[in-house]
C-alpha cells in the first residue's frame, strides 16, 4: 500500500519555508537541512541527501553533499558524518564513484525511480557492508539555466517511488535548484572575491618586497594602492600616506613640471614619462627619486589609472652634490694655484687634463693644450731632446722629478717652465704621469740677475782692493814729490829763480790734487769695503753746520760766494734740532756739498743752509745754491763714480767721487741724499737724517 499524496498545500509550505530561508541569506546547510526533513516526512522517506554537482579537473561529474541522513553504521562513517557537520571545504562528503543509482541519475541526466535496488542493473556494487537496508530509491537531477547543478535522493518510502510523485513535487525541485543555482552562483562571487582578495594581497606582499616604491593612483592622484618601500621612503604609515594624493608629497619646486607631464599622458601624447623629482618627507626633508608612471587604459580605451615606480636615489644625489662640491673646491685650489695642474698620457703623446691656468700663463687654452703632441711642439727646440728623455726617465723610473725647459708662449714669448713629473697607475694598467707646471721665468732672471750682481759685486770689490792698494803705493812716492818740491820752495841757501819757483808751484799744486783724488779713493775704498768705522752719537746740527762753514769760508770768499743760514722760520733752523750720525763723517757730508756748492756756483751766487723736520721725523739739512744747476739727463748718473757729467771740461777741478762717498756716508749713518735741480737756476741737495733728542747743553750757534 502507498504512501498518501503529498497535498498541494503541504508542498506550498515547504516551498515557502525554503524560499523564505534563502531570502534571509541563511546558510546553506541551514537552508536545506529544514527542507530535507520535510522532504523525508512528506514523503514518508527514511532517509536522503541534497547534493551538489561538480566536476574535478578532468571535467568528471561528482557530487558533494549540502545535507544528509545521519545512517552511518561504524567508527569510520560517523567520523566521516561529524567532520561533514563541522563544515569546511576539506570535511565535505564526496562521491566520485557514479557507479550507483544516483550515479547513474548524475551521468545520464535522468530521474532514477528504483523500488527494487537490490536487483536494479543500474545500482552496479552491492552496499558496503553495515550499510541500513535500501528497499526503494529516488534519484532527482535538479537544473537551473539548462544546467545540472545537483541532486535530491531519498530512500525506503513505504510503497516505492513513482513518476506521479515525481510530477507533484516537481514544483519543489524547481525551486530548489533555483536556490541550489544561487547558491551555486553566490558561491562562485564569493570564490571569485576571496580569490580576488588572496590575489591583491599577494599582490601586495610582492610590491610590498620590491626594492622601488610602487604607488597605484587614481586619475586625480589618490593612491588606491601603495607599497611598504614607498611608504618608508616617505616616513609615513601605509594609512597615512593613502590620505594624500600624491601632489601634496610632491616638492613645490618640482609640481609644475610633475604636473605638465601628467596632463601630456592623461591627453595621449605619451604613452609613459619619466623624471627626476623630489618627495616631502615626513620629517620635511627632500627625498629624490627617479620616477617612472605609466598610464593603465580601460578595455574602451579611456584612462583608469596610473602606476608610479619610484626609486630612491637621494644619497646617490647627495653623494653627487658631494662630489660636485669637492670637485669644485678641488678647481678652485688648483685654479688658485699659479701653475699648470696636468695629467699626460704618454703612449698617446696628449695630456687628458689641464687646469685653467694655462691659457692666463701661456696664451693657450686647456683644449689646445690636449691636442696630440701639442707639449712637445712649443717646448725651445734647444731644450726638446733633453726635456723628453728626462720625462721619459721618470716613466721608466717611477720616482717623481722636476725638469726645467723653455717654453715658446702664444705671443712668442719663451718662458722658462719648470715641472714637476710624478708617475701614476691608472685603473686599466696604463701608466699616467701627473705634475705641476710653474712659470720659473721670472725666478730665472732674478737667479741671472743676482749672478750678474754678484759678479758685479765681485768686480767691484777687486777694482775697490786693485784701487786701495794703488792709491797706497802711489801716496808714496807723491808725498816724497810733494816734500821734495816744498824742501825746494823754501831752500834759502840755493833760492829759486822765479821760472823755477813758477814750475815748483805747479808741481805741488798738480800733487796736492792727486792727493786729494787718491785719499777720497781711499775714503771711498773703505766705504765700500766696509771698513769705515762710526761713533754714531747725538748730534746738534747747529754745531757741525758752525764746524762745515768755517771749513769752506776762505773758499767761498775767493768764489765770490756768500753762505747764509735761512732763519725765515724758526722750524727751517731750529737750534735744538738734533741728529743721531757719527759727528766728523756728518760734518765731511756737510763740507762735501758746501764744497760743490761754491765750486758750482757763480760769482756772486749763494748757499742757503736750512734743516726743517719732516712729519715722518726726518731731519732735512738743505744745501741749496744758485749755480749752474743739472739737467735731467745728469741727475740719472749723478752718483756714479769719476763720472763728472761732462763738467771736467769745464775747468773745474774735482774728482767725480766726492757725492758718491757723501751718498755713502750718508747710507752707512742711516740717511738719504736727494737732489732737486733745475739747469741754470740752481740746485738743493738734501741730506736726510733721523731726528734725535737734543743733548742738555745748548748747540754752539754756527756763524753766517
Amino acid at each position: 500500500m502507498s504512501e498518501p499524496p503529498v497535498s498541494p498545500h503541504d508542498l506550498a509550505a515547504i516551498i515557502g519555508r525554503v524560499q523564505s530561508r534563502y531570502i534571509r541569506a541563511a546558510p546553506p546547510r541551514e537552508v536545506f537541512e529544514p527542507l530535507l526533513i520535510d522532504l523525508l516526512d512528506c514523503t514518508g522517506s527514511e532517509y536522503g541527501f541534497i547534493a551538489d554537482v561538480l566536476h574535478d579537473e578532468h571535467g568528471a561529474p561528482f557530487l558533494r553533499m549540502e545535507v544528509l541522513t545521519d545512517i552511518s553504521w561504524n567508527d569510520a562513517t560517523r567520523a566521516m558524518v561529524e567532520r561533514h557537520l563541522r563544515g569546511g571545504e576539506g570535511d565535505a562528503l564526496e562521491f566520485h564513484n557514479l557507479g550507483t543509482l544516483f550515479g547513474h541519475a548524475v551521468r545520464t541526466g535522468e530521474v532514477v525511480v528504483s523500488n527494487q535496488p537490490g536487483s536494479d542493473p543500474r545500482r552496479g556494487g552491492g552496499l558496503p557492508a553495515g550499510h541500513p537496508p535500501m528497499r526503494a530509491f529516488l534519484g532527482v537531477p535538479l537544473f537551473h539555466g539548462g544546467e545540472m547543478v545537483g541532486q535530491l535522493g531519498l530512500a525506503n518510502r513505504h510503497g516505492g517511488y513513482d513518476q506521479a510523485l515525481v510530477d507533484r513535487l516537481q514544483p519543489l525541485f524547481t525551486s530548489v535548484a533555483a536556490i541550489m543555482g544561487a547558491v551555486r552562483a553566490e558561491r562562485a562571487r564569493r570564490a571569485a572575491e576571496q580569490a580576488l582578495r588572496e590575489q591583491r594581497a599577494q599582490l601586495q606582499a610582492t610590491v610590498d618586497l620590491a626594492g622601488v616604491g610602487i604607488v597605484e593612483l587614481s586619475l586625480d592622484g589618490t593612491p588606491r594602492m601603495i607599497n611598504q618601500r614607498m611608504c618608508d621612503m616617505l616616513g609615513r604609515t601605509r594609512e597615512a600616506q593613502m590620505k594624500l594624493r600624491t601632489d601634496q608629497v610632491t616638492h613645490p619646486d618640482d609640481l609644475p613640471a610633475e604636473q605638465t607631464l601628467r596632463a601630456r599622458l592623461l591627453a595621449g601624447e605619451v604613452p609613459r614619462y619619466h623624471c627626476t623629482k623630489r618627495y616631502l618627507h615626513a620629517e620635511g626633508h627632500a627625498v629624490w627619486v627617479n620616477a617612472n608612471t605609466s598610464l593603465v587604459r580601460k578595455p574602451d580605451g579611456s584612462p583608469d589609472y596610473l602606476i608610479v615606480v619610484a626609486e630612491d636615489i637621494t644619497e646617490r644625489m647627495q653623494a653627487d652634490a658631494a662630489l660636485r662640491s669637492s670637485q669644485q673646491r678641488f678647481l678652485d685650489l688648483v685654479n688658485s694655484v699659479d701653475g699648470i695642474f696636468w695629467e699626460a698620457d704618454l703612449e698617446e703623446r696628449r695630456f687628458t687634463y689641464v687646469s685653467d691656468k694655462a691659457e692666463a700663463i701661456t696664451g693657450f687654452a686647456p683644449a689646445r693644450w690636449m691636442e696630440r703632441a701639442f707639449w712637445a711642439t712649443r717646448v725651445h727646440p734647444e731644450d726638446r731632446d733633453r726635456a723628453v728623455s728626462e720625462i721619459i726617465a721618470v716613466q721608466l723610473a717611477g720616482t717623481p722629478q722636476s725638469i726645467e725647459y723653455r717654453f715658446i708662449a702664444a705671443d712668442g714669448r719663451v718662458l722658462w717652465m719648470s715641472s714637476l713629473v710624478t708617475v701614476l697607475q691608472s685603473e686599466d694598467g696604463r701608466r699616467l704621469l701627473r705634475g705641476l707646471i710653474i712659470d720659473a721665468t721670472a725666478l730665472k732672471q732674478a737667479e741671472e740677475s743676482q749672478l750678474a750682481a754678484q759678479a758685479a759685486l765681485r768686480a767691484n770689490a777687486a777694482k775697490t782692493q786693485f784701487l786701495s792698494r794703488m792709491s797706497h803705493e802711489l801716496r808714496t812716492p807723491l808725498n816724497a814729490v810733494l816734500g821734495f818740491a816744498q824742501l825746494l820752495a823754501l831752500d834759502t841757501a840755493h833760492p829759486l829763480t822765479p821760472a823755477q819757483r813758477a814750475r815748483v808751484d805747479h808741481i805741488s799744486q798738480a800733487g796736492s790734487h792727486l792727493l786729494a783724488m787718491i785719499n777720497d779713493v781711499l775714503d771711498l775704498s773703505r766705504i765700500e769695503s766696509g771698513g769705515v768705522s762710526l761713533m754714531p752719537a747725538v748730534v746738534p746740527v747747529y754745531v757741525v753746520v758752525s764746524e762745515a762753514i768755517s771749513l769752506v769760508v776762505n773758499a767761498a770768499a775767493q768764489a765770490g760766494v756768500t753762505i747764509t743760514v735761512d732763519r725765515s722760520a724758526r722750524d727751517l733752523a731750529a737750534p735744538t734740532t738734533c741728529v743721531r750720525a757719527d759727528h766728523l763723517r756728518l760734518r765731511q757730508v756737510l763740507v762735501n756739498l758746501l764744497s760743490n756748492a761754491i765750486k758750482y756756483n757763480r760769482s756772486g751766487g749763494t748757499v742757503i743752509l736750512r734743516w726743517p723736520v719732516a712729519p715722518d721725523g726726518q731731519v732735512l739739512l738743505q744745501v741749496q745754491d744758485s749755480g749752474i744747476g743739472l739737467s735731467a739727463a745728469q741727475q740719472e748718473h749723478l752718483f756714479e763714480p769719476f763720472n763728472r757729467l761732462g763738467i771736467e771740461r769745464s775747468g773745474i777741478e774735482g774728482t767725480g767721487i766726492g757725492l758718491v762717498i757723501t751718498q755713502r756716508l750718508l747710507q752707512v749713518m742711516g740717511g738719504r741724499l736727494s737732489v732737486e735741480s733745475t739747469l741754470g737756476v740752481g740746485s738743493c741737495f738734501t741730506a736726510s737724517l733721523p731726528e734725535a733728542q737734543p743733548a742738555s747743553a745748548l748747540p754752539v750757534q754756527a756763524q753766517a
